[in-house]
């Protein structure tokens, strides 16, 4: 086998990508935004049911909670989250960044438009 075989071989090898020091950074600096909107989630799940309390008191009709919306509204962060993260694992870095604003700006609207339902 000569150098050029050798050579040749490897530029037929896949490119292995691992997650540097840059990467982890991104992936926890968006996954604290991405917690909060979980924790505004978590907030509505608490206080929603006592609104609804409140507004029964005073003689308001508001119908039953609505459990699965609020559960929804929970779901979505994490699963934005983690679907961003599996698509920009092979990604570089720029990418891994458009992909988590992307699923940011995502959560922002499937969570005005759970609120909006509910």
């Amino acid at each position: 086998m000569t150098d050029e075989d050798i050579l040749e071989d490897d530029s037929r090898a896949p490119a292995r990508t691992r997650l540097g020091w840059q990467a982890v950074t991104v992936s926890i600096a968006f996954g604290l935004l991405y917690a909060y909107d979980l924790w505004e989630a978590v907030n509505n799940a608490i206080e929603l049911p006592r609104q609804y309390a409140a507004l029964e008191v005073l003689g308001v009709a508001v119908g039953e909670v609505p459990w699965t919306l609020i559960i929804a509204n929970m779901l979505v962060p994490v699963g934005v989250y983690l679907l961003a993260f599996v698509m920009g694992l092979r990604r570089a870095l720029f990418g891994k960044v458009v992909l988590f604003t992307l699923g940011l700006a995502l959560v922002a609207v499937l969570t005005l438009d759970i609120i909006a339902i509910a």
